[in-house]
């Protein structure tokens, strides 16, 4: 009986932490970035090919950029210096796990495979010149699923990428 009360109360545990969202740099900051501070959000909307993924994420994400990127030092305005393109994406593949050696019992290798897949939401964030050449580029997994879609996910993410920029100069 303790056994059962333990295992229940690790999964009352786990059910409660929170995602910690992991920033990756894909393209560290260029030099030219220095002495950059304007910029303008570029609307992907235009871009995407078909349904995005997390509609009512995409509706929030310029306002939290925006917050962000001020932070940093940087602000919007109608002669941008630089350009800032973002995307929400959804990576879907299956996750494999290893499967145990089956019982003696004929029913047994079935009951050990299970097939899952995993969704993940990640964000990619970019700051370019006017020429598109890219200054700065970073992704952050988002903890957002199909599953698991709260505004409190995509604000603590858009928090972690956007201090990975950085700060701007004068």
């Amino acid at each position: 009986m303790r056994l059962f009360l333990v295992i229940l109360l690790c999964l009352g545990l786990a059910t409660c932490t929170s995602h910690v969202p992991q920033a990756r740099i894909l393209s560290p900051a260029d030099a030219s970035l220095a002495g950059r501070h304007s910029f303008e959000l570029i609307d992907p909307q235009a871009s995407l090919e078909g349904d995005a993924p997390f509609p009512e994420r995409y509706r929030q994400l310029p306002q939290l950029l925006r917050h962000g990127l001020s932070t940093r030092g940087y602000h919007e305005s109608q002669q941008p210096q630089l350009r800032v393109y973002y995307w929400l994406a959804l990576q879907d593949g299956p996750l494999l796990f290893k499967v145990d050696t089956p019982p003696p019992d004929p029913l047994g290798p079935y009951q050990a495979i299970h097939r899952l897949r995993d969704e993940t939401g990640t964000l990619r964030l970019r700051l370019a010149d006017l020429d598109q050449r890219i200054l700065w580029e970073g992704v952050v997994s988002t903890g957002l699923s199909p599953a698991r879609d709260s505004a409190e996910l995509l604000e603590r993410a858009v928090r972690v990428l956007t201090e990975q920029i950085p700060q701007a100069t004068p």
